[in-house]
């Protein structure tokens, strides 16, 4: 004979409490590839991470942060001695993004020079092409502010 037992209830847990996610943040992506750079800001702006400000040279970049500010920014090393320059300049305050601002990079290529010298400007992501657009996503959410981070400006 076969004993047959009762499913078991499944325990009850109070719904959980998610905070309201936070506003996309405002990104200056400069990437000279049109397909590439248009994707990038496809999914950011699809996903509601980010406003992208899409441009294609560092001598734009330059420009451009000259009198605007930014909460992220999205880098191409295409142009790795300007590009390096631009993020020294925001790291010495000379811009109007905040000196510590997020910086994420996409580069064909990365030896331990170049490596150590991004570690030195505190950039957060580094995205070796071929990526995916998972990092991508990825590199735009280590972007973005954490939670504890985005109530305390609230």
């Amino acid at each position: 004979m076969a004993v047959i037992h009762a499913p078991q209830p499944l325990p009850v847990h109070a719904p959980a409490v998610h905070a309201p996610p936070a506003p996309p943040i405002d990104l200056l992506l400069v990437e000279p590839q049109f397909l590439l750079r248009r994707t990038v800001a496809a999914v950011a702006r699809d996903m509601r991470l980010a406003n992208p400000r899409e441009i294609t040279t560092i001598e734009q970049a330059e420009s451009l942060v000259s009198f605007q500010s930014f909460d992220a920014l999205f880098l191409s090393l295409d142009e790795e001695a300007a590009a390096l320059e631009l993020m020294s300049r925001v790291r010495n305050g000379d811009t109007k993004c905040a000196p510590h601002v997020p910086i994420a990079v996409m580069a064909a290529a990365c030896g331990t020079p170049l490596a150590l010298r991004l570690k030195h400007l505190e950039v957060r992501r580094l995205l070796l092409r071929p990526f995916k657009v998972k990092g991508v996503l990825d590199a735009i959410v280590a972007l973005r502010p954490a939670p504890a981070e985005s109530h305390k400006a609230a």
